[in-house]
């Protein structure tokens, strides 16, 4: 859908063993989706503990999405959660989770070693996925609409 102009960095994180010290390490899977919508509102509301940022995000990702590997430029496919994670090799593939694993940065920022607070520090718009809605109204309409806080 070439009505969407905007491109995200989309970061999932997973756990992996390091084969030379066999310890779980922290890696994340960076995807670029280009010809998204990215609706960003900025705000703040009051709760007991004084005002707060309320910044929310609706991304919308066309099924038909160029989606490609951050740092090898290689096509991914989506996958559902289960999928991507029973994979044996995820590589080849994207997804989205409310399970705190997901996050998304407005542009292009390509970091696969840096977590979320490194991200947060060095850009605008990074945005923790909070709610994914399947769009599958058919056509040019299908998509997935992501909330992100």
């Amino acid at each position: 859908m070439d009505m969407f102009p905007h491109t995200v960095t989309l970061y999932h994180e997973l756990t992996e063993t390091d084969p030379a010290t066999f310890q779980d390490v922290t890696v994340h899977a960076v995807t670029l989706l280009r010809g998204v919508l990215l609706d960003a509102a900025k705000g703040s509301h009051v709760t007991k503990s004084g005002l707060e940022g309320a910044d929310t995000v609706n991304l919308y990702i066309p099924f038909d999405v160029e989606a490609v590997d951050g740092v090898t430029g290689v096509s991914k496919r989506y996958a559902g959660a289960a999928e991507f994670r029973n994979a044996d090799d995820p590589s080849g593939l994207w997804t989205l989770t409310v399970d705190g694993k997901t996050f998304f940065v407005r542009g292009e920022a390509v970091h696969p070693d840096w977590d979320a607070q490194k991200l947060e520090a060095a850009y605008d718009g990074v945005y923790n996925v909070t709610n994914v809605d399947f769009k599958d109204f058919g056509g040019e309409m299908r998509h997935w609409e992501v909330g992100g806080a």
